[in-house]
């Protein structure tokens, strides 16, 4: 909630006053946050170089009715307001222009791309569904990364390092920076940006047969981006972009808490069950992971007198090479070996949009558009058998005579491949109508069409081939959808406003794996799942502009959720549409500047989320949730209280001290509660404290994160393999930065 453009208060200096940032969530005019007559959030670039924010994991806590799901870095499930379940992400995500939101082949919504947040302009969090301007999966929400944009005109960037250390790990360290460079001076421009960050780990590994390991956890991140912007008149703009990341580690960041066995084979050496403990993990083998992606972009925009016209095209590349541990499912199977799971996965997304904004002099305004989306997604599984040191024994092998349950020189258990194509396409339109100079109506519509194939072979059964080989197997659908928009905003004079807002959301279909010779019964695909939201607001500003308030409160019905299910022999997973949902919930935003120099900061929601029809029977599996029951991973309270005072020291330096505290109330994982691998994640609070000194152009910060050292419990498995994992933040950081502007 520290915002960018100033927006001074009476009686107050610019610097002292609260400030908003200038977003354009509705793609036809720039508006403060205050003015979006929507429930919106934002954080500008300057606040989360402040906070020393690397990514968005470090900022959730403070935006209201917002969850994330951590299972590591690379698959994260973003959730707002407590729409969540398998199938595909029920938030959108972007990064300015281009679609970055989780896939939903093969890893049930996550996946989700960690871009650095390095020379941002700001972060938007839009709460509530977007299906009209930003469509599938922006079904709860948007999320969108804006960057700093070239200036044409000024030469300047900026330079910092950090250097901190982690207890129970080590010594981290960041380097980043950014560098404008005008060309023409007002028409050519080019940005350039560039971090790298290393991390220490904090999770031991006792277990790994060549000796016991620390630190598996730890990360690097290398990343940068290159913009060029081309102004050659005052109504044509051009940017092109390209960001690149490539984050590393050496293993996960799961442990087996104190008190809880781990999983194991009694008898058999190495791998006899242990017990937990403080940031323990249990694997016998090493996982490490790899994630790279690469953002291109172009925009153009074109202004005329009677709107502007965008044109824009964007490509997302990811690679992700995920390795796990698979020995507790060899365990469970009677097979005591153990074994790395090897899962690559590439996955590429086109997209592009041709949209007209009216500027009209009259009272209705209007957007409209036609967008297009084109995605591969090829993962590759692998299951090896592995060495000492936790690692592959050797390579994968399609053979039968690599099979390493026949073959006692075998390194080869199973294998498959999997491939999707997805194709959509959309048109958009919203028309807004200004009845008065207080009154206006919005009413929008998108129609949405996707069709989707797949293809899928198994490269090694478990146990060998029996026969020939069986080839690739495919399988496709197609489906369409429309949704709609309508709202009214009244504005009480220049410091208030009142909304109501009727929304649909909604997220793509999907495939299953359909017609497998290793299972049965398994529909080809899953339909889309949406829902209709009902929401009132009010923001504006009391004593003189000194506080802001930004209040919601809503209603979401949610029909055809897309769940998890398992075919007849209870073996093999796959999603279907099955139940529906209610979401009730209360939102609020406040920042008050009682007194010069002092800015306070509150955030929280309340919300209760809870299916309203059974979940249909699954074949061995009796915790199915029930009419009435609470949906997993929302809390029914969550907030943040931030606090920030600045205030001259001298004629040229100014003194900074702030915190924030956030709290997450207590929740689950599982839909029924009375299942055995639920896992009921405790209530915690997070306590973050800093403290600075700055000139004109140099910055020096000291800070503490996580300043009580708290385990909390962000996420946790359980499953018949492995009792329980569990996930937490880095625990207490303490450290000093140093910026340099220029």
């Amino acid at each position: 909630m520290v915002f960018s453009t100033p927006a001074a208060a009476a009686g107050a200096s610019s610097e002292d006053a609260l400030s908003e940032v200038v977003v354009t969530v509705n793609k036809m005019n720039s508006q403060s946050v205050i003015e979006v007559p929507a429930a919106i959030q934002a954080i500008s670039g300057d606040a989360l170089q402040a906070q020393g924010a690397t990514s968005f994991e470090d900022i959730a806590p403070q935006i209201a009715g917002l969850q994330i799901r951590d299972l590591g870095p690379g698959d994260k499930k973003y959730i707002i307001r407590g729409i969540n379940s398998s199938g595909d992400a029920t938030t959108g995500v972007y990064f300015d222009e281009a679609v970055i939101s989780g896939s939903n082949a093969n890893d049930g919504g996550g996946l989700q791309a960690d871009p650095g947040m390095y020379d941002l302009d700001h972060v938007e969090v839009l709460r509530g569904p977007q299906g009209t301007l930003y469509g599938a999966s922006s079904m709860s929400g948007t999320i969108r990364f804006i960057t700093k944009k070239p200036d044409l005109n000024s030469f300047g960037g900026y330079a910092n390092t950090e250097l901190s250390n982690t207890e129970k790990g080590g010594g981290n360290w960041t380097v980043n920076g950014a560098l404008n460079m005008p060309v023409i001076d007002g028409q050519l421009s080019a940005r350039l940006t560039g971090w790298s960050v290393d991390n220490s780990g904090y999770i031991s590994e006792p277990r790994v047969a060549s000796g016991a390991l620390s630190g598996i956890n730890n990360e690097r991140t290398d990343g940068g981006r290159a913009q060029v912007r081309w102004a050659p008149t005052d109504a044509l703009d051009v940017l092109a972009s390209v960001t690149v990341q490539n984050t590393r580690s050496d293993g996960s960041s799961r442990y087996t808490p104190a008190g809880v066995t781990s999983w194991g084979a009694p008898g058999v050496p190495g791998l006899e069950p242990v017990q937990g403990g403080d940031l323990v993990n249990t694997d016998v083998t090493r996982s490490p992971w790899e994630d790279r992606f690469q953002i291109y972009g172009v925009t153009v925009t074109y202004k005329m007198s009677s709107g502007t016209l965008t044109a824009t095209a964007n490509e997302f590349d990811r690679y992700v090479n995920f390795n796990f541990d698979s020995t507790p499912i060899l365990v469970s199977f009677g097979v005591p070996v153990p074994a790395v799971t090897e899962e690559p996965q590439e996955r590429k997304v086109g997209s592009g949009e041709l949209r007209y904004a009216s500027s009209l002099a009259g009272p209705i305004n209007f957007v409209v558009g036609a967008f297009a989306q084109h995605e591969t997604n090829d993962l590759t599984v692998h299951v090896i058998k592995a060495n000492a040191f936790g690692n592959p024994a050797g390579p994968f092998i399609s053979a039968n005579s690599d099979d390493a349950l026949s073959n006692p020189n075998g390194n080869t258990f199973f294998g498959r491949e999997d491939d999707r194509l997805n194709k959509s396409y959309a048109g958009f339109g919203e028309v807004t109508w200004k009845a008065t100079d207080q009154l206006s109506f919005v009413g929008g519509a998108r129609y949405f069409h996707e069709t989707l194939d797949g293809q899928q072979i198994s490269t090694h059964p478990f146990g060998g081939f029996s026969g020939a080989p069986t080839g690739y197997v495919g399988n496709n659908d197609s489906f369409s959808k429309t949704t709609f928009k309508f709202s009214a905003d009244y504005k009480m004079g220049p410091e208030a406003l009142l909304y109501a807002t009727f929304a649909q959301g909604f997220r793509g279909g999907g495939l299953n794996p359909a017609n497998l010779p290793f299972a049965s019964g398994i529909p080809e695909g899953f339909k889309p799942d949406s829902l209709n939201s009902f929401e009132v607001g009010a923001k504006g500003k009391l004593l003189n502009g000194a506080f802001e308030y930004d209040l919601a409160a809503y209603l979401m019905q949610w029909q055809d959720i897309q769940v998890s299910e398992v075919d007849t022999t209870g073996a093999f997973s796959f999603i279907s549409n099955a139940g529906n949902a209610r979401v009730t919930g209360f939102e609020f935003s406040l920042d008050w500047l009682p007194i010069d120099h002092l800015k306070l900061g509150l955030s929280g929601s309340a919300q209760k989320a809870e299916l309203t029809s059974d979940q249909p029977p699954i074949p061995g599996n009796p915790y199915t949730g029930k009419d009435g029951a609470q949906l997993p991973n929302v809390p029914s309270f969550q907030g943040s209280f931030n606090v920030d005072y600045s205030a001259p020291l001298t004629a040229t330096l100014k003194g900074t001290l702030a915190g924030d505290l956030s709290y997450r109330g207590s929740t689950f994982t599982q839909i029924n509660q009375a299942s055995p691998y639920n896992v009921g994640l405790a209530a915690y609070s997070l306590l973050n404290l800093r403290a600075a000194i700055a000139s004109k152009t140099w910055t020096a910060t000291v800070f503490v994160r996580n300043a009580t050292d708290k385990r909390a419990e962000v996420d946790a498995i359980a499953s018949q393999q492995d009792p329980l994992a569990i996930l937490t933040v880095r625990p207490r950081t303490y450290g000093v930065s140093l910026t340099h502007t220029f």
